[in-house]
């Protein structure tokens, strides 16, 4: 896939979960792995106005190899999974108003139905809590994600 396409890719992704009410108040952030980094998207830009070459690409140490603006305050987490699990080629983080619930209950997604299957495991895992963009979180999400393909942050 060329660079062009994977960020118009991420794009569509971004202003999909928006447009579903994944994201409120400019929240959430999403990236895909990208030659030896990952393309992630910007801070503090609304998805709507959100264009292929606002995103930032980053470097699996946090460099920015390219991009203008501030990559978002979570890409410590994209790096440290995108480190562990060579196999994940995406990360699509969200503030889904029923995932927060879960999640301010620290409670984890129970294997209610088939679909929780597709995500490795018996459920979905809940993350401890740590502040976000903090190394903390991302140890955290690493750890949840251990046989798994999803995880809803504390």
């Amino acid at each position: 896939m060329t660079e062009e396409t994977l960020r118009q890719e991420i794009v569509e992704v971004a202003q999909a979960i928006d447009r579903a009410g994944f994201c409120p108040s400019k929240s959430g952030n999403v990236s895909a792995r990208f030659g030896d980094g990952l393309l992630i998207t910007p801070s503090g830009l609304p998805y709507a106005k959100t264009r292929p070459q606002d995103l930032i690409h980053l470097s699996l140490d946090g460099t920015v190899l390219d991009g203008s603006r501030k990559p978002s305050s979570e890409w410590p987490f994209h790096v440290a999974i995108y480190k562990a699990r060579p196999d994940a080629q995406a990360i699509v983080h969200t503030h889904s108003p029923r995932a927060t619930a879960l999640s301010c209950a620290r409670r984890g997604i129970p294997a209610f139905h088939y679909m929780i299957a597709l995500c490795g495991g018996s459920d979905v895992r809940c993350a401890d809590y740590a502040t976000f963009g903090s190394p903390e979180l991302a140890e955290n999400a690493v750890r949840a994600l251990d046989g798994r393909k999803a995880v809803l942050l504390a």
